[in-house]
């Protein structure tokens, strides 16, 4: 049955794992072309695992290996593996991070387009920087990419893109999952983008209160950004220091948290990216708010009164999402909205859901379309 293994790069480690005897390949294909998902559990009762928020039952084999056909035929999807109805964590697994904890996912191989791929193109590099947020008062990190002139072209100054993740994720998503480096890595070789920095820091801001212990403030975020971030990082890259060279962009929540930010402060960006995404806080006030609130008042949305002005102040309003995604509704109340507010954008509809799939299609053409 088996026709080969199947294995690619992760966040934990480049190499492929490479697994005990006993154990048996984690990912393979057979002579048909079809995936199968496979782990060995030789006293479980039942194996499962929850793909997109669905079950899927997984069938056991003579020598105890339990295995299942893949839902799905080519990119990356987050598993969860249960085993007698314990959530697990695959060592034999790739290990990325989602719902605010480590969590599998398979890879695999791309099926047309490759534009995510690593190759044989000059690269950039991604670096963690440390810095102390005033706003929480607590240490940080975020993740940097530079474009792979940025050492040798000593002088020069590079126009910035702060890109944000989705909610449960952190600031390691867009280069382990959404191959941001390696996308724009690939644009940059092909002439289709000039170089730019992105920086890449944790939307899922938290805070210690007492009696509660850590909590997140997703309405941090935008002082933590422009009072520590933004300030942090036109201190230690050489980054071009003006609205028309500085764009925000973002995934579902980090969408919302870019339509917070960048509504309420057009004079520090020249782009807006929402990705899958909300125009309204649709966090505070409901049960993902982990601070007792009232709903958000929306007053960052006052900026669409004036199309005019809305139209002076961005270059480029891009709006994207999957034509699956679960919040599609949500996604066309805002359609609606701009419509009534005479506000336009660059509109996309991919093909896909709301995941990673669709989340690279959308920074590969925001990529292109900013700082020209």
């Amino acid at each position: 049955m088996i026709k080969e293994s199947i294995m690619d790069e992760q966040g934990l480690a480049f190499d492929r794992v490479i697994l005990p005897k006993s154990e048996p390949a984690s990912v393979i294909k057979d002579k048909n072309e079809d995936y199968y998902i496979q782990i060995k559990a030789e006293k479980a009762k039942e194996v499962k695992f929850t793909i997109c928020e669905k079950e899927y039952p997984c069938d056991r084999t003579r020598d105890g290996i339990w295995r299942l056909k893949c839902p799905f035929h080519t990119g990356i999807h987050y598993v969860q593996l249960w085993i007698d109805e314990i959530p697990v964590l695959s060592p034999y697994l790739p290990i990325g991070y989602g719902c605010s904890r480590p969590y599998n996912y398979v890879e695999l191989p791309p099926e047309g387009e490759d534009f995510y791929c690593i190759k044989d193109v000059p690269h950039g590099e991604v670096r963690k920087s440390y810095f102390y947020s005033a706003v929480t008062s607590s240490w940080s990190n975020m993740v940097v990419y530079t474009p792979p002139c940025y050492e040798k072209e000593a002088e020069r100054e590079f126009p910035v893109l702060y890109l944000q993740h989705g909610h449960g994720e952190n600031e390691m998503g867009w280069t382990i999952a959404g191959k941001v480096n390696w996308i724009l890595d690939n644009l940059l070789a092909e002439g289709k983008i000039k170089p730019f920095i992105v920086v890449m820091n944790n939307g899922m801001v938290q805070i210690d209160i007492s009696g509660q212990g850590h909590v997140v403030d997703h309405t941090l975020f935008e002082k933590r950004l422009l009072e520590d971030i933004i300030p942090f990082v036109e201190n230690h890259f050489r980054v071009k220091k003006n609205k028309e060279n500085r764009a925000m962009a973002g995934l579902s929540m980090g969408s919302m948290q870019t339509a917070l930010v960048g509504f309420s402060h057009p004079e520090h960006f020249c782009a807006i990216g929402l990705f899958s995404g909300f125009m309204r806080d649709f966090i505070q006030g409901s049960e993902l708010d982990m601070i007792n609130r009232e709903a958000s008042d929306q007053s960052h949305l006052k900026i669409l009164d004036d199309a005019e002005k809305f139209r002076s102040e961005f270059k480029l309003f891009f709006r994207a999402i999957g034509d699956h995604d679960l919040f599609l509704d949500e996604f066309q109340t805002d359609d609606r909205i701009c419509e009534a507010k005479g506000i336009t954008c660059e509109r996309k509809i991919y093909s896909g859901i709301h995941d990673w799939n669709v989340w690279r299609m959308c920074i590969r053409d925001f990529a292109q379309m900013i700082f020209k």
